[in-house]
């Protein structure tokens, strides 16, 4: 396990749209920074601009006293480290400078991104978010839709189109079959003929909102949109459907102004996956903003795991390190069966099924779960949510598999985890996890056998609770169990 670097310095990015106006403030791990404050004002800077070309007054005068709110807010955290960004409106309006300038003024010093700026930076929010990530990152803002291709930890050939969701609206009154070919010149134009049947990453808030629409269509075991994958035919399906406003039962955390946007988004969506024809689409919760945050980073720490990152920073507050979690998958490696990609997921899940101790005991499991199902962990994907919810699970003494968990992993993959599950609960319940209890015990298979091996000091922490755990992993395994001394020999009662 990398080590983790904990940090207590807020960050904060400021980020002024053609939608929104919105300052967010991280602490916690620097490689998965927590959200301590997440304001927004729909400024709606970009409203006018295909008409007037200009920001209008009323428009620049909310976005003006929001902004002075959040000068104001940070000065009170004592907020040191702070970006301040402005995109497609302020860059694209005849008195955008004015605009900036009147800005200034508040004490921050916005800076003005580039089209080809502003997509790489969340293309690297997508990179961070999903090592490993290949494909196109699309990014639909108020103003603009930005596409840009990543690969190997990289971003290349960013572009940014007019498509942005304060524009759809006119674009679409000319009819759909006038909208697709807008769409599709736009993309000609640019040269763009990158994407085929590669992974689409989602970024953008009326997007989001339709992952949370389609999450609630399909019933879907987790509501966390980050991470959420749906094939291209399936989310053609489903947008073609929210495009013609079929939006029965409405998730409810999709605000007024979000579900307003949401068909016009779900038009464009159909577009795009038309003429991209990706294998996927991956939403991403990560965009411009972490990708600003991810950027200033050392490279030392963009090259940590930000899953475990985001487990170890929430695992502290129960007085669990990252440090216990690798002693513990020390202890059970032997006996856990664990695929090349499993090792840093068995860790994290470890992690988590011992903070899950630290809670009320008539909670423990379900809370556990809850964790495991709904929390947003960066870099976990929902297979490995479902392998993290039953490792918790069975670390609680369940090993019948509760079947949401089957939407998300396949039935060989959560055996797995049911096996890292039970070993964790023997190896607590016999070691407590100090580095004492586990220095003078061990647990392997040989012949056949789950042997235990205890030394004498630690012969009386084999209770009949910890004997029935042992039962427990060693029938899971199909083994029989045995307990020996370090010198190999069988102990019997």
């Amino acid at each position: 396990m990398i080590g983790i670097s904990q940090s207590s310095e807020k960050r904060a990015i400021i980020d002024i749209g053609s939608n929104t106006v919105r300052m967010v403030v991280y602490n916690g791990p620097q490689r998965a920074p927590v959200v301590i404050l997440n304001e927004k004002v729909n400024a709606r800077l970009g409203r006018d601009l295909g008409k007037t070309g200009a920001i209008n007054e009323k428009s620049m005068k909310t976005a003006l006293v929001a902004l002075s709110r959040f000068a104001g807010m940070l000065r009170l955290l004592d907020v040191k480290d702070v970006e301040c960004v402005a995109t497609a409106a302020a860059r694209d309006a005849s008195n955008g400078k004015t605009f900036l300038d009147a800005v200034r003024e508040f004490g921050l010093s916005p800076r003005l991104l580039s089209g080809e700026e502003e997509a790489r930076a969340s293309a690297t929010g997508v990179i961070a978010a999903f090592p490993g990530a290949h494909g196109i990152a699309a990014d639909l803002g108020g103003g603009s839709l930005e596409l840009v291709e990543i690969a190997d930890g990289r971003s290349t050939g960013g572009i940014t189109l007019p498509l942005g969701t304060l524009r759809l609206p006119d674009l679409r009154a000319a009819g759909e079959e006038k909208f697709s070919e807008t769409v599709k010149k736009g993309l000609d134009k640019a040269g763009w003929d990158r994407g085929r049947g590669q992974p689409l990453y989602i970024v953008g808030g009326s997007w989001r909102a339709l992952a949370l629409q389609a999450m609630r269509a399909l019933d879907f075991p987790v509501d966390d949109p980050h991470g959420f994958e749906l094939p291209a035919s399936e989310a053609l399906r489903l947008a073609r459907i929210f495009a013609r406003g079929k939006l029965n039962d409405v998730d409810p955390r999709i605000s007024a102004s979000r579900l307003a946007t949401l068909p016009d988004a779900a038009a464009l969506m159909v577009e795009v996956i038309a003429r991209l024809k990706p294998s996927k689409l991956v939403f991403s919760s990560w965009g411009l903003r972490e990708g600003l945050l991810h950027a200033q980073l050392p490279a030392e720490i963009q090259a940590q795991d930000p899953m475990l990152a985001s487990v170890a920073g929430f695992s502290a507050s129960a007085r669990v390190t990252a440090e216990d979690a690798m002693a513990l998958a020390r202890w059970t490696a032997p006996v856990c069966r664990e695929e090349p990609q499993d090792r840093q997921l068995r860790q994290a899940s470890g992690l988590l099924a011992l903070a899950a101790m630290r809670t009320e005991p008539n909670l423990r499991t379900e809370e556990a779960m809850t964790w495991a199902l709904r929390k947003r962990w960066i870099g976990l994907d929902m297979h490995g949510r479902g392998m993290m919810a039953m490792t918790v699970f069975a670390n609680s003494g369940k090993t019948e598999v509760p079947e949401q968990f089957t939407r998300l992993a396949s039935q060989e993959d959560l055996d797995r985890a049911i096996g890292w599950g039970l070993a964790v609960r023997l190896c607590r319940r016999l070691t407590g996890c100090t580095a004492h209890g586990l220095a003078r015990s061990s647990v392997r298979g040989v012949d056949g056998k789950l042997v235990l091996t205890l030394d004498p000091s630690m012969r009386p922490l084999y209770s009949p609770g910890v004997a029935k755990d042992h039962k427990a992993l060693a029938d899971w395994l199909g083994l029989e169990c045995e307990v020996r001394d370090p010198s190999g020999m069988a102990l019997v009662d």
